[in-house]
C-alpha cells in the first residue's frame, strides 16, 4: 500500500512547502511533499510546534515519554537522507512500527526527501519488497538473520539501494556474511531520545567499519565519558546539552563508534561483571538461533547467574548441552548461561524485547 499517492490515484505531483513551513532560525531546507488541502491555509513554525510524544522501549521497566518538535525530526532526517541516498524517486518500506522512533523516522525521511513510503503486508519478504519497487529497507538483526540464509532473498536484498541495520547484539557473522554477499549494508546507532540515528557507516564501507556503529552524522556530537558512557549532543536531541545515553562504548582511532552494551544491563555473578549483549552476540552466531535475550536470575551462591531465552529456527527445540558447548568456545566460563528457556510466543520480530518483562518471567 503506497501512502502518498494523490487522492485521484493519478500521477503524483510534488510541491515545495511555502516559506511559512520553515522556521526562520532553521538551517534545514523545506521538505517536499504532496499538496495537502488541510495544510494550504496553515502556517507552521516547526521549531515551536510539539511534533511527537514517543515512548521508549522500556527494556528495563516502565517506558518513558520523549518529546520532539517537528523540526527536530526533520533535522535528524537530513543527514540520514544524504547518507542513505534517499531521493524523490526512492521508495522506503515502513518495515518497523511507526509508534517507535525507528518506524516513524522511515516516514519522515521519505516525506522530507520527496519519495514514497509503503506499508507492507504482515508476512512480507525481501522478494515481495523487490517486486513492490522498494529501494530502501530498515531492518533489525532478527529479520536479516532469517532471510540471509535463503538465496532467493539474498538476490532481492542485493537490488536495494540501502539496507539500514540497527538495534543491539548484531552478530559479527551476520555482518560478515552480508558483506560477502554484497548487500548495501549501513550499520547504525541511535535512540528515541535522539530522534533516531546518531552514527552510521556509509554505503561501500569496508568490513572493519561495518563491524562498528559508524561515524557521527552531521549536526550531531558524540563523545565517551570517563566511565565509557556514550554522550550525545545536537539540536535533534530531546534535551539541551549533553545527553547521557546509558550505553557503553568507545570511539576508535578512525572516529567510528563501538557499542558494548547498556550500563543498567550489567549483572554481577560471583564478583564478575557480565554484560548480556556479549552473550547474545555469541549465541546469535549459532546457525539455528533466530533471537536471544539474556537476563539475570537470582542465585544464593553467586548473586546472579545469566539465563537465556532462545528462539530457535524452524520450530527446533532447545538443546542446552549443545548450546553450552557452543558458548564455551566463545565465552569465559562464568559468562555461559546456566538456565535456558524457550522464547515467549506472540512477540513480533521487529519488536524490541523488554529485558524487564523477560526477567519477570523467571519469578
Amino acid at each position: 500500500m503506497v501512502i502518498n499517492k494523490s487522492a485521484e490515484g493519478g500521477t503524483r505531483t510534488r510541491t515545495g512547502l511555502p516559506d511559512d513551513f520553515k522556521s526562520s532560525a532553521s538551517t534545514i531546507p523545506p521538505p517536499r511533499l504532496l499538496q495537502l488541502l488541510c495544510l494550504t491555509d496553515v502556517n507552521v513554525n516547526f521549531k515551536c510546534v510539539l511534533g511527537t510524544k514517543l515512548k521508549t522501549s522500556g527494556s528495563m521497566g516502565v517506558p518513558k515519554v520523549v518529546c520532539h518538535s517537528f523540526e527536530q525530526h526533520l533535522l535528524a532526517a537530513q543527514a540520514v537522507i544524504q547518507n542513505t541516498g534517499l531521493t524523490a524517486t526512492s521508495r522506503s518500506l515502513v518495515s518497523l512500527p511507526v509508534h517507535h522512533v525507528s518506524g516513524l523516522a522511515i516516514v519522515v525521511r521519505a516525506w522530507a526527501s520527496g519519495g514514497e513510503w509503503v506499508l507492507p503486508p504482515k508476512d512480507w519478504t525481501p522478494s515481495w519488497a523487490f517486486d513492490a519497487g522498494i529501494t530502501h529497507l530498515s531492518l533489525v538483526s532478527t529479520q536479516l538473520i532469517r532471510w540471509i540464509k535463503e538465496p532467493v532473498f539474498i538476490s532481492a536484498l542485493r537490488q536495494m539501494k540501502a539496507i539500514t541495520l540497527g538495534g543491539s547484539a548484531i552478530p559479527r557473522s551476520l555482518i560478515e556474511q552480508a558483506y560477502r554477499e554484497g548487500l548495501p549494508l549501513i550499520t547504525t546507532y541511535g535512540s528515541t531520545e535522539t530522534a533516531s540515528q546518531v552514527t552510521a557507516t556509509a554505503l561501500g564501507d569496508s568490513l572493519d567499519r561495518l563491524l562498528t556503529s559508524g561515524r557521527c552524522l552531521p549536526d550531531r556530537e558524540i563523545q565517551s565519558a570517563a566511565d565509557g558512557e556514550i554522550l550525545v549532543r545536537g539540536d535533534m536531541v530531546h534535551q539541551k546539552g549533553w545527553y547521557a545515553t546509558g550505553d557503553l562504548g568507545q570511539i576508535n582511532n578512525h572516529g567510528y563508534l563501538e557499542v558494548f552494551g547498556r550500563k543498567d544491563n550489567r549483572m554481577i555473578s560471583g564478583g564478575e561483571n557480565i554484560y548480556p549483549e556479549e552473550i547474545e552476540r555469541a549465541l546469535l552466531e549459532h546457525p539455528n538461533i533466530e533471537a536471544v535475550i539474556v537476563v539475570p536470575k537470582q542465585d544464593i551462591e553467586y548473586g546472579q547467574r545469566p539465563a537465556a531465552f532462545v528462539k530457535m529456527r524452524s520450530n527446533l527445540e532447545i538443546q542446552p548441552d549443545d548450546l553450552i558447548a557452543f558458548c564455551k568456545e566463545r565465552l569465559l566460563g562464568y559468562k555461559v548461561p546456566r538456565f535456558w528457556y524457550a522464547w515467549p510466543e506472540g512477540l513480533a520480530e521487529h519488536q524490541k524485547p523488554s529485558r524487564y518483562a523477560f526477567a519477570k518471567l523467571l519469578n
